[in-house]
């Protein structure tokens, strides 16, 4: 009985594992941003061409010049690469199982980061 329960949940295990590599990241979603300051921000970020596991991303965040980035995908993190007028920034994502990215920021030569939420556009 033991095994039988021990092979079902391994089963579960690496059937969940599975889905979340699998898990489509393209499209449409919707920012919620903390600039660790107290400030929020909001916008909208686009990603595309995840073949591979690399792809691009775009953030259109409500009073800030649209910014491009590249990403890569490995398991359950996206971690992407981006400039901010000549400020050169990264991100690391956490890919959760209802298709949420959670990530934390920073942009190089400045203290402190900052977290964001991107949501997917349904």
């Amino acid at each position: 009985m033991a095994r039988t329960i021990l092979a079902a949940a391994a089963a579960v295990l690496i059937a969940g594992i599975g889905a979340a590599s699998a898990q489509q990241l393209t499209g449409r979603y919707n920012v919620i941003g903390d600039n660790g300051n107290g400030t929020g921000y909001r916008g909208v970020a686009v990603i595309s061409g995840t073949a591979g596991g690399n792809c691009g991303i775009r953030w259109a965040i409500v009073n800030t010049p649209p910014t491009q980035g590249f990403c890569m995908r490995q398991g359950n993190v996206l971690s992407a690469a981006y400039k901010l007028g000549e400020s050169v920034g990264l991100v690391v994502y956490r890919i959760n199982d209802d298709g949420t990215l959670e990530g934390t920021w920073t942009i190089a030569g400045q203290e402190g980061v900052g977290k964001e939420r991107l949501v997917p556009a349904r």
